[in-house]
């Protein structure tokens, strides 16, 4: 049961964007404001992961289980959706992505910026796919197209993430085709072991509380936090301002993280349920952000920025022959195709450009360097044939 648990979730967190470059606008004008100057100090932060981890502890231990009562005062009796206002309320909330603080200002600082649009660009989630995002950075790099923002989701999220911080592109697709950032997320030769001691734990230390999930994820939180580049270790310090993009276990709602252990934000938007065990911020639990906005060109559109640029990695659904289905793997990755397709073209009116890679045959989790070879290459291409658009939208 707990692998097919494992399975769902991979499946469903497992989609991860594709087709060609296409421009599609519905744009809304924001105000922009300053960024936040409010940085934390490196040595209130000692070991930022087992800070994770111990957050996690205690609040786990301080979480009472709610009330029966209070579960069904919360739910309700029942509801009735009816009005066009309440039916376009109640859809707007599907692509809704809050701010995991309300207090800290994460928007683009338009006063720095003068005489052009400034763009926001939203880095989709992937898996190996998202390999692409890697070839797309490179492709507006080198046509000097400028970067006011930088809103990632779960592989979106580690590739957009480490390049705001400074980290060179050359040294992130290192990471892709040496395999050094797989290893560090899910160290596969030890997952049955990990099955067979995780209960022995619970017997030792039974009146220790953590969330579920085969691996803490402590491997993973390390490496980022090695491959960041001196002097940058919040989301604050970025080079090029950046948010994360994960989903509230506690709500089910999406939110942007812009504040706080940058290593910890990247990790809370790209841990898969059920392989890595969720990761607490505050009086918020969070997974994967694909759950909810896999896409974030909502998220993105909140910034402020003028134009919005969405990558879109995602495997197109065509159709497949029926003896395809014989295996439960492969009725999971379809649902999974089927479910963050639906997500991701609630997302695409938020965007004014979308970038769509063509990473199709690209296996989300099984990724090899020739995929990632592919797949960055295919976002160089796609990138290339979006320039005239998006340098068409900067004239403007």
């Amino acid at each position: 049961m707990h692998l097919k648990v494992a399975l769902v979730s991979v499946g469903l967190l497992g989609i991860f964007l594709n087709p060609l470059c296409d421009a599609s606008c519905y744009a809304q004008s924001l105000k922009g404001y300053s960024r936040s100057k409010d940085t934390h100090a490196i040595e209130d932060f000692p070991t930022p992961t087992e800070l994770v981890e111990k957050q996690a502890q205690r609040q786990l231990e301080e979480s009472p289980d709610l009330p029966e009562k209070a579960r069904r005062e919360a739910v309700g009796p029942g509801q009735v959706i009816s009005t066009p206002t309440e039916k376009r309320e109640t859809a707007s909330e599907s692509t809704y992505v809050g701010k995991d603080d309300p207090t800290v200002d994460a928007s683009v600082d338009k006063a720095q910026v003068k005489g052009r649009p400034t763009i926001a660009l939203a880095l989709g989630g992937g898996g190996a796919r998202g390999a692409a995002h890697v070839g797309v950075l490179r492709v507006l790099k080198e046509a000097n197209i400028p970067i006011d923002y930088i809103v990632g989701n779960s592989m979106g999220s580690i590739v957009g993430g480490l390049y705001a911080a400074g980290v060179p592109l050359d040294d992130i697709e290192k990471m892709l085709l040496d395999n050094s950032l797989k290893k560090s997320y899910i160290p596969g030769f030890i997952i049955p072991t990990t099955l067979i001691f995780n209960p022995i734990k619970k017997l030792l230390n039974p009146f220790k509380k953590h969330y579920a999930g085969i691996f803490t994820g402590n491997k993973f939180g390390r490496f980022l936090e090695e491959k960041l580049p001196e002097g940058v270790e919040n989301v604050e310090d970025t080079p090029i301002p950046f948010s994360a993009v994960a989903t509230n276990l506690i709500d089910g709602k999406a939110y942007r993280i812009s504040d706080g252990k940058l290593s910890t934000a990247i990790r809370a938007s790209s841990t898969i349920p059920s392989v890595l065990q969720p990761v607490a911020i505050g009086d918020k639990v969070y997974v994967d952000g694909g759950v909810r906005a896999n896409m974030p060109a909502s998220a993105a559109r909140d910034t402020g920025a003028d134009i919005v640029i969405a990558v879109l990695v995602d495997e197109p659904l065509k159709e497949l022959p029926p003896k395809k289905f014989r295996k439960l793997s492969a009725i999971v990755s379809r649902l999974g195709d089927v479910m963050l397709g639906v997500s991701d073209a609630r997302q695409m009116p938020f965007a004014d450009i979308i970038i769509n890679p063509d990473v199709s045959g690209i296996p989300v989790v099984k990724g090899k360097p020739a995929d990632a070879e592919r797949a960055i290459k295919a976002g160089e291409e796609a990138t290339k044939i979006a320039l005239p658009i998006i340098r068409k939208s900067l004239k403007k």
